[in-house]
């Protein structure tokens, strides 16, 4: 999926999901958190990031790292410097973060019968 960064509209969206993560969790103390704490908001921001980009679009596993790279780039701009750090963790350490964060696959029960007349 090939989208332009600088377009107005997806400006105004990334604006949005970050108002959404940022309106339900606290960061100001990220940086003295100890690093069992940190990944339970990395999780917490990959969930909500993901419920917020859920409503506008469906994303798989690499784009969704690229939205977060993007996103993680525009708050650096914006001297967003605490959440830039979340990204940038959830970032480098995707593949553990979006392993939690995706849920598992039911399995189906089978139930055998013995129709033995």
């Amino acid at each position: 999926m090939r989208v332009n960064i600088k377009h107005p509209s997806f400006i105004s969206f990334l604006e949005t999901v970050t108002s959404n993560i940022l309106s339900n969790i606290s960061v100001e103390t990220y940086f003295t958190l100890p690093n069992e704490k940190k990944l339970r908001l990395q999780y917490t921001v990959l969930k909500l990031m993901k419920n917020s980009v859920k409503v506008r679009a469906k994303l798989n596993d690499n784009e969704l790292k690229s939205f977060v790279n993007v996103i993680w780039k525009k708050n650096e701009e914006s001297e967003n410097y605490e959440f830039a750090a979340i990204l940038k963790d959830i970032y480098t350490n995707f593949e553990s973060v979006n392993e939690t964060t995706t849920p598992k696959p039911k399995l189906k029960r089978i139930i055998k019968t013995n129709n033995a007349q």
